[in-house]
Protein backbone atom coordinates (compact mmCIF):
# COMPACT_ATOMS: atom_id res chain seq x y z
CA UNK A 1 0.00 0.00 0.00
CA UNK A 2 1.15 3.47 -0.64
CA UNK A 3 0.69 6.16 2.17
CA UNK A 4 0.81 10.04 2.49
CA UNK A 5 1.45 11.81 5.86
CA UNK A 6 0.41 15.43 5.63
CA UNK A 7 0.51 18.14 8.72
CA UNK A 8 0.52 21.75 8.56
CA UNK A 9 3.04 23.81 10.16
CA UNK A 10 3.33 27.67 11.06
CA UNK A 11 7.02 28.38 10.22
CA UNK A 12 8.88 27.57 7.18
CA UNK A 13 11.60 27.03 9.28
CA UNK A 14 9.97 24.30 11.15
CA UNK A 15 8.54 22.74 7.72
CA UNK A 16 12.02 22.70 6.78
CA UNK A 17 13.18 20.92 9.95
CA UNK A 18 10.73 18.35 9.35
CA UNK A 19 11.91 18.04 5.57
CA UNK A 20 15.95 17.68 7.14
CA UNK A 21 14.32 15.13 9.57
CA UNK A 22 12.80 12.56 7.27
CA UNK A 23 15.72 13.13 4.29
CA UNK A 24 17.88 12.37 7.36
CA UNK A 25 15.80 9.37 8.00
CA UNK A 26 16.44 7.64 4.74
CA UNK A 27 12.98 9.70 2.42
CA UNK A 28 14.33 10.85 -0.66
CA UNK A 29 13.79 14.27 -1.70
CA UNK A 30 11.55 13.75 -4.34
CA UNK A 31 8.84 12.37 -2.05
CA UNK A 32 8.96 15.42 0.27
CA UNK A 33 6.31 18.31 -0.54
CA UNK A 34 6.87 21.48 1.55
CA UNK A 35 4.32 23.89 -0.01
CA UNK A 36 4.69 26.60 -0.05
CA UNK A 37 8.51 26.15 -0.89
CA UNK A 38 9.92 29.24 0.57
CA UNK A 39 10.40 31.18 3.60
CA UNK A 40 7.55 34.11 2.37
CA UNK A 41 4.27 34.07 4.14
CA UNK A 42 1.70 33.49 1.26
CA UNK A 43 -1.71 35.01 1.50
CA UNK A 44 -4.77 35.10 -0.19
CA UNK A 45 -4.01 37.81 -2.68
CA UNK A 46 -0.44 36.41 -3.30
CA UNK A 47 -0.26 36.13 -7.21
CA UNK A 48 1.50 32.95 -7.00
CA UNK A 49 -1.56 31.12 -4.89
CA UNK A 50 -2.28 29.04 -8.34
CA UNK A 51 1.04 27.14 -7.79
CA UNK A 52 -0.17 25.99 -4.30
CA UNK A 53 -3.12 25.14 -5.02
CA UNK A 54 -2.22 22.98 -8.00
CA UNK A 55 0.38 21.78 -5.88
CA UNK A 56 -2.18 20.74 -3.16
CA UNK A 57 -4.02 18.78 -6.13
CA UNK A 58 -1.21 16.94 -7.16
CA UNK A 59 -1.22 15.38 -3.41
CA UNK A 60 -4.58 13.63 -4.65
CA UNK A 61 -6.08 13.95 -1.17
CA UNK A 62 -9.89 14.06 -0.54
CA UNK A 63 -11.48 17.67 -1.04
CA UNK A 64 -12.56 18.34 2.32
CA UNK A 65 -8.91 17.36 3.41
CA UNK A 66 -7.30 19.48 0.52
CA UNK A 67 -9.74 23.11 1.16
CA UNK A 68 -7.83 23.07 4.73
CA UNK A 69 -4.09 22.60 3.50
CA UNK A 70 -5.90 25.47 0.64
CA UNK A 71 -7.04 27.80 3.22
CA UNK A 72 -3.88 26.91 5.74
CA UNK A 73 -1.36 28.16 2.88
CA UNK A 74 -3.50 30.94 2.09
CA UNK A 75 -3.56 32.05 5.70
CA UNK A 76 0.78 31.87 5.75
CA UNK A 77 0.99 28.30 7.38
CA UNK A 78 3.23 25.72 5.38
CA UNK A 79 2.29 22.57 4.57
CA UNK A 80 4.34 18.82 4.29
CA UNK A 81 3.44 15.83 2.68
CA UNK A 82 5.33 12.45 2.00
CA UNK A 83 4.54 9.85 0.40
CA UNK A 84 6.05 6.62 1.77
CA UNK A 85 5.19 2.56 1.99
CA UNK A 86 3.65 0.47 4.68
CA UNK A 87 6.80 0.36 6.45
CA UNK A 88 7.99 3.90 7.13
CA UNK A 89 4.81 5.16 8.34
CA UNK A 90 5.18 5.14 12.20
CA UNK A 91 8.53 6.82 11.93
CA UNK A 92 7.74 9.45 9.06
CA UNK A 93 4.36 10.38 11.60
CA UNK A 94 6.95 10.35 15.03
CA UNK A 95 9.08 13.11 12.80
CA UNK A 96 6.33 14.90 11.49
CA UNK A 97 4.82 15.08 14.96
CA UNK A 98 7.81 17.42 16.42
CA UNK A 99 7.47 20.13 17.22
CA UNK A 100 4.09 19.44 18.71
CA UNK A 101 4.16 23.17 19.66
CA UNK A 102 4.73 23.99 15.80
CA UNK A 103 2.17 21.51 14.66
CA UNK A 104 -1.49 22.61 13.59
CA UNK A 105 -4.78 20.68 15.34
CA UNK A 106 -6.32 19.69 11.99
CA UNK A 107 -9.51 19.03 13.00
CA UNK A 108 -9.37 22.18 14.71
CA UNK A 109 -8.05 23.48 11.36
CA UNK A 110 -11.17 21.67 9.53
CA UNK A 111 -13.64 23.47 11.92
CA UNK A 112 -11.85 26.83 11.85
CA UNK A 113 -11.97 26.54 7.17
CA UNK A 114 -15.12 24.38 7.22
CA UNK A 115 -16.71 27.88 4.83
CA UNK A 116 -13.36 28.10 2.70
CA UNK A 117 -14.37 27.88 -0.98
CA UNK A 118 -12.31 25.23 -1.95
CA UNK A 119 -10.25 26.15 -5.19
CA UNK A 120 -10.52 23.82 -8.52
CA UNK A 121 -6.91 22.87 -9.79
CA UNK A 122 -6.21 25.69 -12.99
CA UNK A 123 -6.29 23.04 -15.86
CA UNK A 124 -9.74 21.66 -15.23
CA UNK A 125 -9.22 19.05 -17.52
CA UNK A 126 -7.31 17.04 -16.36
CA UNK A 127 -8.14 13.44 -14.90
CA UNK A 128 -7.16 11.87 -12.03
CA UNK A 129 -6.09 8.03 -12.43
CA UNK A 130 -8.39 6.14 -9.59
CA UNK A 131 -5.12 4.38 -8.09
CA UNK A 132 -3.80 7.60 -7.25
CA UNK A 133 -6.82 9.61 -5.49
CA UNK A 134 -6.43 8.86 -1.78
CA UNK A 135 -8.23 8.62 0.73
CA UNK A 136 -7.53 9.05 4.92
CA UNK A 137 -6.55 5.82 6.58
CA UNK A 138 -8.23 6.54 10.40
CA UNK A 139 -5.53 3.86 11.46
CA UNK A 140 -2.86 6.26 11.54
CA UNK A 141 -4.53 9.30 11.74
CA UNK A 142 -3.89 11.76 14.45
CA UNK A 143 -4.76 15.26 15.81
CA UNK A 144 -1.57 16.49 14.27
CA UNK A 145 -0.65 14.39 11.21
CA UNK A 146 -2.78 13.09 8.77
CA UNK A 147 -2.27 9.44 6.98
CA UNK A 148 -3.70 8.83 3.49
CA UNK A 149 -3.55 5.67 1.13
CA UNK A 150 -3.85 4.76 -2.28
CA UNK A 151 -3.42 1.99 -4.73
CA UNK A 152 -0.34 3.56 -6.61
CA UNK A 153 2.83 5.86 -5.57
CA UNK A 154 2.26 9.26 -6.61
CA UNK A 155 6.76 8.97 -7.97
CA UNK A 156 5.29 6.50 -10.19
CA UNK A 157 3.40 8.98 -12.33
Amino acid sequence: MNRNVTAIYRTHAVAELVRQELEAEGVSSGHIHVIPDHDRRVDATDTDHTRYNDAIHDLHLPDADARTYQASIRNGDYVVSVNAGDDRIERIQAIMRRPEAEAHNLDARDEEFRDYDFLAPSDTTRTVDPALRAERDPAYTGSDVRSYRRGSSLSDN
